[in-house]
C-alpha cells in the first residue's frame, strides 16, 4: 500500500473537459499503435492530426492536456517530462485542426514503460486476471514489484495488465509547478472506477 499514496492518475479538467478530440484519418498511421507496450518510433514517419468531434469549435483553444483515446500534451507539458529523462516515454508532434485553424505545438505521449504492478489481493476488479480480462474498479499497487525497480525507471509507467498511466509524485509536483492547463491529478488511493465521473 505504500505506493498508493505516491502515484497519481492525470485527468482532464477545466476547459479541456468541454471538448472531445479524436485522431483524423490523415494522422500518421503509426500513431494507431500508441497503446503498444513497446517503442513505435520506427512506425511513425509524420505528424499526428487531431480534430474536435464534440464541443463548440469556435470557442476552442488548446489546453496543455487533452485526453483522447491516448494522451495529447502541449510542448510545455512535454518539456517538463523531458527534464526527467524518462525511459519508455516518447512524444510525437501532433496538429490540432479546427476548420482553417491549426495548432501545431502539441504531442501525442506514448508511454511504453510498463510493469505488472497491480496488487491482486488489494485491488478490486470485475472479471478475471486470466488473460487480463477484467475492468479495474479499485487499484492498489504491488510494493513487491515496485521495490525492485529503481525510482528513475518508474517515475512514469503504464500498468501492463491494463492501460493505466501512472505518474510519481515528484513528476506530478513538477507538472503542478509549471501551471499547466486542462489537467488535474488523482492519487491512486483516492481513485475508483466511479471517481472518473465525480
Amino acid at each position: 500500500m505504500k505506493y498508493d499514496s505516491e502515484y497519481y492518475f492525470l485527468r482532464e479538467s477545466g476547459n479541456s473537459s468541454s471538448y472531445m478530440l479524436e485522431q483524423k484519418r490523415t494522422s500518421d498511421q503509426g500513431l494507431r499503435h500508441l497503446m503498444s507496450i513497446r517503442s513505435i518510433k520506427h512506425r511513425v514517419l509524420g505528424p499526428g492530426v487531431v480534430e474536435i468531434i464534440e464541443g463548440n469549435p469556435d470557442l476552442f483553444t488548446p489546453s496543455d492536456y487533452h485526453e483522447t483515446a491516448e494522451q495529447l500534451v502541449s510542448e510545455k507539458f512535454m518539456q517538463v517530462l523531458q527534464g526527467f529523462n524518462l525511459p519508455g516515454v516518447d512524444f510525437y508532434q501532433t496538429n490540432i485542426v479546427s476548420g482553417n485553424k491549426t495548432w501545431s505545438e502539441h504531442y501525442y505521449m506514448h508511454i511504453w514503460n510498463n510493469y505488472q504492478a497491480i496488487h491482486k489481493g488489494r485491488s478490486k476488479i470485475d472479471g478475471t486476471y486470466v488473460d487480463d480480462d477484467f475492468i479495474l474498479e479499485v487499484l492498489s499497487l504491488d510494493e513487491n514489484v515496485l521495490d525492485k525497480i529503481p525510482l528513475e525507471k518508474r517515475l512514469v509507467f503504464t500498468l501492463e495488465e491494463k492501460p493505466k498511466f501512472l505518474f510519481h509524485e515528484t513528476v506530478v509536483q513538477a507538472l503542478r509547478d509549471a501551471n499547466l492547463t486542462g489537467l488535474s491529478f488523482q492519487r491512486v488511493d483516492e481513485w475508483s472506477i466511479g471517481s472518473a465521473f465525480e
